[in-house]
């Protein structure tokens, strides 16, 4: 038996093309600001390490009968305890507003793959309460995780030496890190599960059948139990083409450092000496600072779009596998239809009966099977099949969703 999870990579790849070509930079850059959200620039930022490490930072003795040294440990005062909580307060705010924005990206996401057109503001407008719900969903998974990796480790030093933990042995220390190992990988692969399959499959059930998270989960809990081989094999290949893409990626953000790197030592370096030699010792370093800075944000955008095409392409992979799972969550019929008519391109980058439409300014929502449209801002959408918008026909969106 042909596994749909296997042919849907080809017309994944098919709908990724016939979607973003012919390159049409207001999409390009639209999805770029998703994808900082969705899934981010590619870029990890680790720690630097800490002094001290490896020896010989230490600070020598004074030599015998010498003065002391001054006193630099900080004085801890109220003020200072202030700054750190005010910093750590601002920090947490940041990464609650970019996790909350990142959730309801998510339905942006699927609404411009189903309505082939990105439009942030009406999307956020749209999708915010959804947005919260999932982000509501994604904490709470992690809440209890991280609670219940923290009783399974705390039991058992607990059980072997006692408590509190500062009385533990070494013994006991070597025991908890040993059990901790297998815990976290097999965390790892439960809740990445979990929280992927949301995103990528109850996602889009919350958006084809107007849900709420926990509502559309046991939607698609059914779906999942009846072609349990179709969603292992998308599990397996989605991990196999993730590493590709991974690797992809990370080749083609060398060749934009170097590409980018070559112009601003041609200009920086020229003009660093020339400051160097009129004695300009702060201009010199006003300059490249601003030339690094200038060079820093043209990585992160250039990485940003370099993950267009591959994010769009993992995210029509899941779409088609769990429309072929079952035929009421296809949110993509006008790419579905069109990639396996005639590939989905005609020349155009479209398929040949303007089921896109972007570069030609046809609208094709209504006259394909499922009754998938592009609605205008203008445009009222009684008779669009989708029931995802029910809430712009005056049901609220946080009074209808199931939950």
């Amino acid at each position: 038996m042909s596994l749909a999870a296997l042919n849907d990579i080809t017309d994944a790849v098919r709908a990724t093309k016939r979607f973003l070509t012919p390159v049409d930079r207001v999409r390009w850059f639209r999805l770029a600001v998703v994808l900082f959200f969705v899934g981010g620039a590619g870029l990890s930022f680790q720690g630097a390490p800490t002094a001290g490490f490896g020896g010989g930072t230490d600070a020598p003795d004074p030599a015998p009968g010498a003065p002391p040294g001054p006193d630099i440990t900080p004085q801890v005062t109220p003020e200072l305890v202030v700054l750190i909580l005010g910093v750590v307060a601002v920090g947490l705010a940041a990464f609650l507003l970019y996790s909350v924005v990142g959730a309801t990206m998510e339905f942006a996401f699927v609404a411009a793959l189903r309505d082939e057109e990105v439009r942030l503001r009406r999307s956020v407008r749209r999708y915010w309460r959804r947005g919260l719900r999932l982000f509501a969903f994604r904490l709470v998974v992690w809440v209890v995780t991280v609670t219940a990796i923290a009783a399974v480790l705390l039991g058992t030093g607990a059980a072997l030496g006692g408590w509190p933990p500062t009385v533990w042995s070494d013994g006991t220390i070597i025991a908890v890190v040993l059990l901790a190992i297998p815990v976290f990988v097999l965390t790892v692969l439960v809740v990445g599960t979990l929280l992927g399959f949301t995103t990528m499959f109850v996602v889009p059930v919350m958006l084809a059948e107007d849900r709420g998270v926990l509502s559309a989960w046991r939607r698609f809990w059914g779906t999942l139990t009846a072609e349990p081989l179709e969603f292992l094999a998308y599990l397996v290949l989605s991990v196999l083409l993730g590493i590709g893409v991974s690797v992809a990626v990370g080749f083609l953000l060398v060749l934009l450092l170097i590409a980018l790197a070559v112009p601003f030592l041609i200009v920086g370096a020229p003009l660093g000496f020339a400051l160097a030699m009129a004695g300009g010792g702060t201009a010199v370093g006003a300059s490249l600072l601003v030339l690094a800075l200038l060079y820093g944000l043209l990585v992160f955008v250039g990485a940003l779009l370099i993950q267009v095409p591959f994010g769009t392409f993992l995210r029509y992979y899941a779409l088609f596998v769990l429309g072929d799972a079952e035929p009421e969550f296809d949110v993509i019929p006008d790419a579905r239809a069109a990639v396996r008519t005639d590939g989905g391109d005609d020349g155009d980058g479209h398929d040949g009966d303007g089921a896109a439409g972007t570069a030609t300014g046809e609208d094709p929502g209504g006259s394909t099977p499922g009754g998938s449209a592009r609605p205008d801002d203008g445009e009222t959408e009684a008779d669009v099949g989708w029931n995802v918008d029910r809430e712009d026909r005056g049901r609220g969106d946080d009074d209808t969703d199931r939950r």
